[in-house]
């Protein structure tokens, strides 16, 4: 049964009434704003879209009607289709989700369903409580003196212990099952709350550990994580099991914690476990989580990408560090993020680097970094010989999944270029290498990143267009062109249309909708380019990057025509015996054109 038939389904189940009723209680705009941020334009309130890979809001909320759209994939609908998509739930259960926020009573609900309700509810008002007193017993008992020496001996303070309400489980194997008895839990609750060994139903999972609670982006506690401090077990981590609350992979540690702070600044930093995140917290570096148990996941990854565009990492230095960051890197990189490697010296981490020098030293060896796609390549070459031809083989296929990631053809072009320059190779040999091995995988069924269909077709336009295409889709990043290119250094008619609109807009002081933008453009052709530039991740891939690249590209071909017509007018004033004067302006200003391509190609370079 299709989502129609549900729907339908549903409807005559509810009454009309039980929707206006929570329509009435809760704004639309009250259930999005979790999600992502939004700002007020007129009467809309605009975002980045969470349905797919933007740069420039393109989401847009009108609360008066109580719908949502974006002009960029066109998703739109009520509070009901927007839970719906973020959640993935059905018609029913968004239905319910709501019900529930807004506190209206739903009149059909089945005995299954409600059963699995109260116990999910129960499940969480558990993990709340528990948490509560995990953190009490930690600042009360005295059999947690080894948790607060422990916490303090590694340079956290009580403000990250309340921040993270960290807490401690006694070593006690009957007290917790007891306990929890005592308050009313039914052991059928407790045998599916993942708090207690799958082969003995009442001996406690965490045991003289220090225990950290894990929050969804929400703050709702769903997991523990639990660090031994008798020095016996043989794993020093543990986490609790996945149930009804929990999906790791899901879950990234801290992003509660952090959201203000992500969400300001639009980045964050992956780091590897619970007291890395904290260290980084405590040091001002409030950007920071970490994934759980695992590494680094695609959900994670598009859960994070609703709040920051720009994601580092900051892994452990060991061999397990190395492989997570590159790793990490591939799937931010393959989600849309502009990646960031950041390294620390003097410590293996951040949480022993606070430990040995304190907060300030650790945000300040925090305070530079290197782009992801330098930081592999530097790292494949301290890895195999480049000066060999069989070294440079190895160092390309290092780096050929993080360019397989890449969405834009531009950038990955852009990224060639420079790793033929690392290598020293003829850079066409490199691409037509990189595009052979892209086919013989593809021949061979080999697992390619999911791309868009543009991505698929080499791009055939001038670079002109591709650069408007872009500024068209990062509209923001227009005053910031609009000082550095200059319109009569476009060659293609169609970005000089573009720019043209773009320049109007701009002086008119109006933010256009993809769909006003688009009742402007008067070629046909020229509209539907761009119409489908609006459905493709292409352009919105790290656009400073290749509208830097581009304009610079664009500039030196503009500089070098004009040498090639001043060269001209040196051959010809040569033939045709002009004064040593008038050569000698000729001369000058074709100096000064080569200093000028000299100073572009640098920075190209750079």
């Amino acid at each position: 049964m299709g989502r129609g038939s549900s729907l339908k389904k549903a409807m005559a189940k509810i009454s009309e009434s039980v929707i206006e009723e929570i329509k009435n209680r809760i704004s639309i705009i009250e259930v999005i704003s979790p999600y992502l941020t939004l700002t007020r334009k007129g009467d809309r309130y605009w975002g980045l879209c969470p349905f797919h890979e933007e740069k420039t809001p393109s989401f847009s909320v009108l609360p008066e009607k109580g719908f949502f759209h974006c002009f960029g994939c066109n998703k739109s609908g009520s509070i009901f289709d927007f839970v719906m998509e973020m959640e993935h739930l059905s018609f029913p259960e968004a239905l319910k989700k709501l019900a529930e926020k807004a506190g209206v009573p739903l009149a059909q609900e089945t005995a299954a369903q409600r059963k699995m309700r109260e116990e999910t509810e129960a499940l969480r008002l558990l993990y709340e409580k528990l948490a509560a007193s995990f953190h009490y017993i930690l600042l009360n008992s005295e059999s947690a003196q080894t948790g607060r020496d422990y916490i303090y001996k590694r340079g956290f303070t009580d403000a990250s212990i309340e921040r993270f309400h960290l807490g401690f489980a006694p070593e006690d194997p009957q007290w917790l099952y007891s306990f929890l008895l005592s308050k009313q839990y039914s052991e059928d609750l407790l045998k599916k709350s993942g708090l207690f060994a799958r082969r003995n139903g009442t001996y406690p999972l965490f045991r003289n550990r220090l225990m950290f609670p894990i929050r969804d982006w929400q703050g709702r506690v769903v997991a523990f994580g639990g660090r031994d401090l008798s020095g016996t077990s043989q794993a020093k981590y543990i986490n609790t099991p996945e149930t009804a609350l929990y999906r790791k992979r899901e879950i990234a540690y801290g992003l509660y914690e952090g959201l203000k702070a992500i969400k300001e600044q639009e980045q964050v930093v992956v780091c590897e476990g619970y007291f890395d995140v904290i260290a980084m917290h405590q040091s001002g570096l409030e950007t920071a989580v970490a994934p759980l148990g695992t590494a680094f996941t695609t959900e994670q990854a598009k859960l994070i990408k609703r709040y920051a565009h720009k994601l580092s990492t900051l892994f452990d230095s060991d061999k397990a560090g190395t492989a997570a960051t590159k790793k990490t890197l591939i799937i931010a990189q393959g989600s849309g993020f502009e990646t960031q490697v950041i390294h620390l010296q003097g410590a293996k981490d951040p949480a022993e680097l606070l430990e040995k020098e304190g907060p300030d030293v650790l945000a300040k060896a925090c305070s530079s970094s290197k782009s992801g796609f330098h930081h592999l390549v530097h790292s494949a070459i301290s890895l195999y010989d480049s000066t060999k031809a069989t070294g440079k083989l190895q160092i390309f296929k290092e780096i050929k999944p993080y360019l397989d990631a890449v969405e834009s053809q531009i950038v990955r072009q852009s990224y060639l270029r420079d790793l033929a320059g690392y290598l020293q190779v003829d850079e066409s040999t490199l691409q037509q290498d990189y595009q052979k091995e892209t086919s013989v995988k593809k021949f061979q069924g080999g697992t390619q990143p999911k791309t868009s269909a543009s991505k698929e077709k080499e791009w055939k336009g001038s670079i002109d267009l591709y650069a408007l295409l872009t500024v068209i889709n990062n509209r923001s990043l227009f005053p910031s062109v609009r000082n550095r290119l200059r319109i009569e250094y476009l060659m293609d008619e169609r970005a000089v249309e573009l720019y043209t609109l773009l320049e109007e807009s701009q002086r008119e002081g109006s933010l256009l909708s993809n769909e006003v933008l688009l009742t402007k453009i008067q070629d046909s052709e020229l509209r539907q380019r761009v119409a489908q530039s609006f459905q493709t991740k292409e352009f919105t891939i790290q656009p400073e990057r290749v509208i830097e690249d581009s304009v610079l590209r664009i500039t030196l071909r503009h500089i070098e025509g004009e040498r090639k017509r001043v060269e001209h007018l040196i051959r010809i004033g040569e033939k045709e015996g002009s004064t040593a004067v008038e050569l000698s302006h000729l001369l000058l200003e074709k100096k000064a054109l080569d200093e000028q391509i000299a100073e572009a190609k640098n920075k190209r370079n750079e």
